[in-house]
């Protein structure tokens, strides 16, 4: 008879041994749970449908709008590099231009770069290949050349958010209509499941993980290198998904974007704040983001003094700079263990400078769009008419454009030809305005640390002293001008001060203050007949309104002679390296990136002057306001104010209570009655709607204010008393009947800003063509 063993009978060793094997099948179980879980996750991740994904939208035929562009105008302003990579900054772990081009989606053997594909989110893809966009790229993906690796890398550019579309059925036929230097409608930056940043890092994980896709993906990408190249390419692979897994702005953990952005919208200023202080320096400076806005527009903005939607930025080289280190230009603040770089090495980016100058002269290039009568109708020219008055009347004080005098724009802007190509852009408080806040707050409140950088207080000083000196040197010459103008036009004496603005110095690399100028212009004002007007101390600041008549000029030139330098020398006194506001920290970073940039390749003052933009200084304005932008083309440029709370412009002239508090986001389908999407509100929907519910309720996402709702009683009262009958906070204009509305809106639809830019214009290159860069 077989004994059989029983674990009583076993030894101890064997009992120890059984046990471990129990154990090891109950983990080899577990583990294969989980890996199943995971593979099941995965697969859901990518493959169960999203309701906030709109669905893929046909077109039979694409048209661009008339905007003075022709197709290597649009090729150049697409397709340009400017120094970018995905994920923001990086270098050895940058997605390589053939990976973006070959990379399969997950359970699929379509290509993620496939035209079709990348069109469901909303992102523009050409009908045809052009020699600037061989593989059928959306408008603003391209590729530059990393030298650090060897290899050319996908580069994200302006075009990508600042080109927009709208489509329209007429005739039977569905019709597209390019709006170059639009709204994008796509979401880039939304980490929302099924969205082109998720689909993206699932499609470099899945290649990793699956043995059979990566060889295939390494025989796309590698051609003749295959299989030689094969263990290099899965290293790099691996670490790029280590920098997209690393970036702490793409750990769900942190909440640092708690307003989901959907489509058409980003937090700029919020984004750009982190990549460059958080990502680029110190985890510490991360800050919560919870304003999306809209992509702006772009067409005529070379001409505005300040843009930004919170009027922060002047320097169109500035603007751009920091818009490509938003997207992911990389800027090495810090070496490889967090210590300071030498101080002959920082702020050296890789952001493209003569590319964003070729794509800014493109963009002074463009026109507003003209009305498509031919898809959208004719304009009832009748009531067009009638909408102009009501535009002068109610919308062109604010609106504008403020053509400045010749002696403002030699000021703000010395090498534009003319004074009608600067136009004074004010920013309207956010308690007269009443639009919602989040936006200009959080550009106010956000402070970050740059001392790990290595800088102090006396480098910002040393940075910035020249700058502000320069601006008081222009703006006492401005006001000068101004004075004796003024003066000769009301036929009272100037004596002395034509001679002192002749001789006044001119502009050289060295920013100093020419007080002997200045005491002499003092010196010739008091002896002027008469009694000099009252100064108002320091605190008070210049006088500055749109109508600045003789005694408001006086009153300012008096100021900046008396506190102009000691003002100056108090703001810098003022800055904390420690503690630097976002306008603060993002302007001296910028001035620090470009003044490496001209000594790495010997670039002298002049030059300088035209890269940065018509001699325009980089000094930001921190203001809690938004502009009223110029509107020829508003038409073509939905959904409206700052953060696209409202899906129409016949709504946003409506008053506030009768807009829609929730609404579809996704289709591109045009209205041309009321200027705007076709609306899809939650009471009329289905269940069955696919795309992003814009939720004004959420923060940030508010859709009051800019109200036209003044009864008629307060409107005349106001209108004949201003100070005494002000207006409740977010109402700007009088209750507008329908037909009033209508009449504006068909007037928008022909509306062009006076000046335009002249026939023929060209921006220069500012020396690129020589070969001077």
């Amino acid at each position: 008879m077989t004994r059989r063993n029983t674990p009583g009978s076993l030894s101890l060793m064997a009992r120890l041994w059984l046990l471990i094997g129990r154990l090891l099948k109950r983990l080899l179980l577990l583990a294969l749970v989980l890996v199943l879980v995971a593979l099941g996750g995965f697969a859901w991740f990518v493959l169960w449908p999203v309701q906030g994904m709109a669905p893929l939208e046909p077109v039979d035929e694409l048209v661009y709008l008339d905007q003075g562009w022709n197709s290597d105008d649009r090729q150049t302003y697409y397709y340009t590099p400017q120094g970018t990579s995905m994920p923001q900054g990086a270098s050895l772990g940058a997605v390589r231009y053939d990976w973006f081009v070959h990379l399969r989606l997950p359970f699929s053997e379509q290509r993620l770069a496939d035209p079709e594909h990348l069109r469901r989110y909303r992102f523009l893809v050409d009908p045809a290949p052009t020699p600037q966009n061989p593989d059928r790229l959306p408008v603003g993906f391209t590729r530059h050349f990393d030298a650090q690796i060897g290899e050319e890398v996908l580069d994200i550019t302006c075009a990508a958010c600042h080109s927009g579309q709208l489509h329209y059925n007429h005739g039977g036929k569905s019709y597209a209509l390019r709006v170059d230097g639009g709204q994008a409608m796509h979401a880039l930056t939304d980490s929302a499941r099924g969205q082109f940043a998720p689909m993206l890092l699932a499609s470099l994980a899945y290649t990793a993980v699956n043995p059979l896709k990566f060889d295939q993906f390494a025989q796309d990408v590698l051609g003749s290198r295959y299989p030689a190249g094969k263990a290099q390419l899965r290293t790099n692979l691996w670490t790029s998904l280590q920098h997209f897994l690393s970036d702490p702005q793409n750990n769900p953990l942190k909440h640092l974007y708690p307003v989901e952005e959907g489509y058409g919208r980003t937090d700029a200023l919020g984004r750009i704040g982190n990549t460059v202080f958080g990502d680029h320096l110190v985890e510490q400076n991360l800050q919560v983001g919870s304003a999306p806005v809209s992509y702006p527009y772009l067409w005529n903005i070379w001409k505005f003094d300040w843009v930004q939607y919170n009027g922060s930025v002047a320097q169109p080289l500035a603007r751009n700079i920091g818009e490509a280190l938003g997207v992911g230009a990389r800027l090495p603040l810090l070496s490889d263990t967090g210590a300071p770089l030498p101080a002959s090495e920082r702020f050296r980016s890789s952001v493209r400078v003569p590319d964003l100058v070729r794509i800014e002269g493109r963009l002074q290039e463009l026109r507003p769009p003209v009305w498509p009568e031919s898809v959208f109708g004719p304009v009832d020219q009748g009531l067009a008419t009638t909408g102009r008055e009501l535009f002068v009347e109610n919308c062109q004080g604010c609106h504008g454009p403020h053509e400045v005098s010749r002696a403002r724009q030699q000021a703000n802007a010395p090498l534009k030809p003319s004074s009608a190509l600067e136009w004074r852009i004010e920013v309207v408080p956010l308690e007269h305005v009443g639009t919602d806040p989040a936006a200009a707050q959080g550009f106010l409140e956000r402070h970050y640390d740059l001392s790990p950088t290595g800088l102090t207080d006396a480098d910002l000083e040393k940075t910035l002293r020249p700058l502000l000196y320069r601006q008081l040197v222009r703006e006492v010459r401005y006001r000068l001008h101004e004075v004796i103008r003024l003066r000769e036009q009301q036929e009272q004496p100037v004596d002395d001060l034509p001679l002192i603005l002749a001789a006044y110095p001119s502009e050289t690399a060295e920013a100093t203050i020419p007080q002997p100028t200045f005491d002499a212009i003092g010196q010739a004002l008091a002896a002027l007949p008469g009694s000099l007007p009252r100064v108002p101390d320091a605190a008070a600041g210049a006088p500055d309104p749109l109508d600045c008549d003789l005694d408001c000029q006086t009153v300012a030139l008096l100021w900046h002679l008396a506190h102009g330098q000691a003002q100056a020398d108090a703001s810098l006194e003022a800055l904390d390296v420690h503690r630097l506001s976002e306008g603060e920290a993002l302007g001296v970073t910028g001035v620090m990136i470009k003044n490496r940039y001209y000594q790495d390749h010997g670039i002298g003052y002049a030059q300088q002057q035209c890269l940065e933009g018509f001699g325009t200084l980089d000094l930001p304005q921190q203001v809690a306001g938004y502009k009223p932008r110029p509107l020829a083309g508003v038409w073509a440029t939905p959904p409206f104010l700052h953060n696209g709370s409202v899906p129409s412009i016949d709504q946003l002239l409506s008053p506030p209570e009768s807009r829609d508090t929730r609404f579809l986001l996704g289709s591109r389908q045009y209205d041309p009655e009321h200027l705007g999407y076709l609306v899809v509100r939650a009471d009329d929907a289905s269940g069955e709607e696919r795309g992003f519910w814009f939720d004004t309720s959420r923060e940030g996402n508010g859709n009051g204010g800019h109200a036209f709702s003044a009864d008629p009683e307060l409107w005349a009262r106001h209108q004949a008393a201003p100070d005494e009958y002000p207006l409740p906070s977010g109402v700007i204009g009088p209750l507008l009947s329908q037909h009033q509305r209508m009449a504006l809106l068909e007037y928008l639809k022909i509306h062009r800003d006076s000046p335009t830019t002249p026939t023929g214009y060209q921006a220069t290159d500012c020396g690129l063509v020589s070969g001077v860069l």
